[in-house]
Formats: C-alpha cells, structure tokens, sequence
C-alpha cells in the first residue's frame, strides 16, 4: 500500500512519567528547539491537573475539563478525580479528535 502524496506524515512523542521526573523541562526543550529550526510541533496537555505551563500548548485538556472541577462536581479526592477525568475524555473523544485536526 503506498499512500497518496496528499498526505502528511505526522510524528509524535507520549511524554510519561512521575512527578519531578522532568516532562515539562523535556517538553519547554523540545518546543525552544523545534522553534530555532523553524519546525511546528502541536504540544498536547492531557494532565487535567497542570498547573503551570511554561510553554504553549495547542491543545490542553483543561478546555474539556480540569480535576479541580472533577473533583467538586463528582465529590472525588485527587486520585478519583484524575480517573474521572481520563474517563470523561474517553466519553468526549471526538473533542480530541477535533482540536487534533
């Protein structure tokens, strides 16, 4: 199968890991990067808990909804809250699927 030159081939990295583990320094380099040789990047927030953000990000999922509002609305603690959101945004993914075209 060859795809039609139409096309675009896009790339993308998950950044994963615990806290303090260096995702938002790794992200902050790889955007500065991507700027100084003139190749866009979209950088996806899915952390519905960020606080801060010391780069831009095109699509954040604090549009959809942040754990804070989890929290109160479904009365969750932290943890209940994150699981909750990651289940809303399974329930909405046609907004991902939207904000990523």
């Amino acid at each position: 199968y060859k795809r039609p030159m139409s096309h675009a081939n896009y790339f993308g990295q998950l950044v994963i890991g615990p806290a303090g583990s260096g995702k938002t320094t790794y992200c902050k380099a790889m955007q500065d990067h991507s700027e100084s040789i003139s190749r866009p990047i979209k950088i996806v927030n899915l952390d519905p808990a960020a606080e801060y953000m010391p780069y831009k990000c095109d699509i954040d999922i604090r549009d959809l909804i942040t754990l804070e509002d989890a929290m109160k609305e479904a009365n969750f603690g932290p943890n209940g809250g994150l699981v909750f959101c990651m289940e809303f945004l399974l329930d909405n993914i046609s907004w991902l699927e939207e904000e990523i075209k």
